[in-house]
């Protein structure tokens, strides 16, 4: 009971004083004020905090309606003194005409089975969502956005499903940073219907698949995406495929891409076909040498396996001096190693170090607690 009151305390403390959080656990050890998202959900104003502890059991799906919520669970690889992932079976982000907005909204360290809808169309009326944060989610199944929106940040997330957009829409102010696409050849693509795209970049993430003869079938980009900007990413046994125009590749390794087949130069060199941009440091068909490189070839899902590169063409060659593929820096919290658990302080024992106190004295309490960058 004091592990969860300080940990509350501890997560006020991190937020805006005028707001409040909620807790919420399906976990009968750990004690939540909810046992469901969405009864914390509904319960909440807007720009409340919600912080869903792990747990054994699925969580149900939620919906965040006309209002900005942060969601918070502890990661999608938590310490392993907090070990439980905070699963849940699928959310719908709505802006729909009754007012209110969940612009600004925010979700962080959950995994996702089920489909995700981060800008819903409801009914005849509902308006695009705006400037949300994904940060260190898991994604097993479809992200789906059926509305056009602007301003999203997905960092730190993995990705074993479908990122599809809906081709009549316009997608502008998107950044994808530092994420894992795991393709599995139960699917047909990765990223989809970005056919009108304003500033939308893909920066420094890995994609990879389980076909270890070369990924000839496995291309990640589908249904005609355009005007994107690429760079510092690592396309391991993973086409960008033929359906991607107008777009510029800047410091992108290919690697271990099948050149047997008739699309065999947009394997290696997607950035040299379509009306494509070649803006420089592009490397073709080469082992980017990632530490766990072999294991990684024969297409372990993992996001535990070290992907960090010492040598070779793909050190030190991104545009930012950084080594292409996921960050890994000292400082902030651009780490693949951090994302494992989410931004929020995590206790991990509190001593009371005063054994007996009078009345109206002060109790003497010491917490460890630890935060990722």
């Amino acid at each position: 009971m004091k592990k969860v009151f300080f940990l509350v305390v501890a997560l006020i403390a991190t937020i805006s004083a005028f707001s409040t959080v909620r807790t919420v656990s399906s976990n009968p050890a750990t004690i939540g004020q909810f046992s469901t998202i969405q009864a914390a959900i509904d319960a909440s104003a807007d720009s409340d905090t919600v912080y869903v502890y792990g747990s054994p059991n699925v969580y149900a799906a939620f919906t965040i309606l006309d209002k900005k919520i942060t969601v918070i669970g502890p990661g999608w690889s938590p310490d392993k003194n907090l070990p439980l992932q905070t699963i849940v079976n699928g959310a719908t982000l709505r802006n729909s005409p009754a007012g209110g907005s969940p612009d600004g909204s925010e979700i962080h360290g959950l995994v996702f089975i089920g489909l995700v809808n981060l800008s819903t169309n409801a009914v005849t009326g509902d308006i695009g969502v705006n400037n949300l944060r994904i940060i260190r989610c898991q994604f097993n199944t479809t992200v789906n956005h059926q509305l056009g929106v602007s301003g999203f940040l997905f960092e730190g997330c993995i990705y074993y499903g479908r990122v599809s957009f809906a081709s009549a829409q316009t997608y502008q102010n998107i950044l994808f940073q530092n994420n894992m696409f795991f393709f599995n050849q139960g699917i047909s693509g990765m990223v989809g219907g970005l056919t009108n795209s304003v500033n939308v970049r893909f920066d420094h993430n890995l994609f990879y698949s389980n076909n270890n003869s070369g990924g000839a079938s496995i291309f990640i980009f589908e249904d005609n995406c355009r005007f994107l900007s690429l760079t510092n990413n690592i396309f391991n046994q993973a086409n960008v495929g033929s359906s991607v125009s107008f777009s510029t590749y800047s410091n992108n390794i290919t690697n271990n891409v099948s050149l047997n087949v008739a699309n065999a130069t947009s394997n290696a060199t997607p950035w040299a076909i379509n009306n494509n941009v070649d803006g420089g440091g592009n490397v073709a068909n080469t082992n980017p040498g990632m530490v766990d490189q072999t294991t990684i070839n024969t297409g372990s899902s993992s996001a535990l396996q070290n992907f960090t590169i010492a040598s070779g063409p793909a050190n030190n060659s991104g545009s930012d001096g950084k080594d292409m593929g996921l960050l890994f820096d000292a400082t902030g919290s651009l780490n693949w190693v951090n994302s494992r658990n989410s931004r929020v302080p995590r206790i991990f024992s509190m001593n009371i170090t005063t054994p007996t106190v009078t009345p109206g004295g002060n109790l003497s309490v010491t917490v460890d607690a630890r935060k990722s960058n």
